[in-house]
């Protein structure tokens, strides 16, 4: 089954977001204490600063989650928490991560990731020099695995907290190269910074043949093959940078023309069709790229006809 993480933006999503986190803080973990409202939020969740990453399931619901915050004039959730601006450099671009949660279900190391992963390319793509979390101790090896360091070993406690937590600061320039390395990738490879990600596993399909396609991908890693239409033999295999998926795009009724099957365990950035055209439109070397991938696999195709 696909993981798919996107940027939060519907009042849906939104509000399943405020209603999971308190089932994972309140219900499954008792972090925080409950005030009876069924809701976990605050006033961060209401600044344009604020965005939220969501996993959705196969049904479109909220199944995970976790807030960044970029530096503004009100503060940060981490402020709230922690001194961290006593540990940063003058004149450094700041960003809180919080809220981080995924219901027991999908609790995993790959969802764990994947959030994390989002959350260090939204960094990077935007400038920044340090991300500050105050987190839950049993999460702390995946956020040291990263890069980051608690800035003391003693537990910080919060009159609204059932337990206590750890402030981790983490340098970009501290950052994990297989993280550094997702987030450089999708600043290079993904043209219109969708922020929306999918990971599929070794032998998952990406793209049914003859379905309605909205979207087309880019491969930040991993490996993936087209299948010919008539004889379902491979036709093209498709590597890190590549684009597919875009043929249905440019067509008038939008219908994929090939399967196309993961060969390897790959996370692909999705880049919405509105978006994609518009990229197009006013970017004519994208298009001159797009023309001669495109011509490639109906080169590969006719041959193997």
């Amino acid at each position: 089954m696909p993981i798919r993480i996107q940027l939060a933006q519907s009042e849906q999503h939104i509000d399943q977001v405020f209603r999971n986190r308190h089932q994972v803080f309140c219900e499954e973990e008792d972090l925080i204490k409950a005030d009876g409202t069924q809701a976990v939020l605050d006033r961060f969740d209401a600044f344009p600063a604020s965005k939220m990453f969501v996993v959705l399931d196969d049904d479109d619901q909220v199944v995970g989650s976790v807030r960044v915050t970029m530096d503004n004039e009100v503060g940060l959730p981490a402020d709230e928490y922690f001194d961290f601006r006593a540990h940063l450099p003058e004149d450094r671009r700041f960003m809180s991560v919080s809220m981080f949660c995924v219901t027991k279900p999908y609790r995993n190391a790959l969802i764990a990731s994947g959030l994390m992963l989002m959350c260090t390319y939204y960094a990077l793509a935007n400038d920044v020099d340090y991300i500050g979390a105050p987190l839950n101790p049993t999460i702390g090896n995946m956020i040291r695995r990263i890069g980051a360091k608690p800035l003391t070993k003693d537990l910080q406690y919060m009159p609204h907290l059932n337990t206590g937590f750890l402030p981790y600061l983490l340098d970009i320039d501290d950052l994990n190269e297989t993280f550094l390395n997702f987030a450089k990738q999708n600043i290079a490879h993904n043209m219109i910074q969708s922020y929306e990600c999918m990971i599929f596993n070794d032998g998952e399909q990406i793209i049914r043949k003859d379905d309605v396609g909205d979207c087309a991908f880019v491969i930040v890693n991993g490996t993936a093959q087209v299948l010919h239409p008539v004889t379902s033999e491979p036709m093209a295999e498709l590597t890190e940078g590549d684009v597919f998926g875009e043929l249905a795009l440019f067509s008038a009724d939008n219908v994929r023309s090939a399967d196309v099957f993961a060969s390897s365990v790959m996370r692909v950035m999705v880049l919405p069709q509105k978006a994609f055209l518009e990229h197009i439109r006013t970017s004519p070397e994208a298009g001159i790229t797009l023309l001669h991938s495109m011509s490639s696999r109906m080169k590969s195709m006719l041959e193997s006809s």
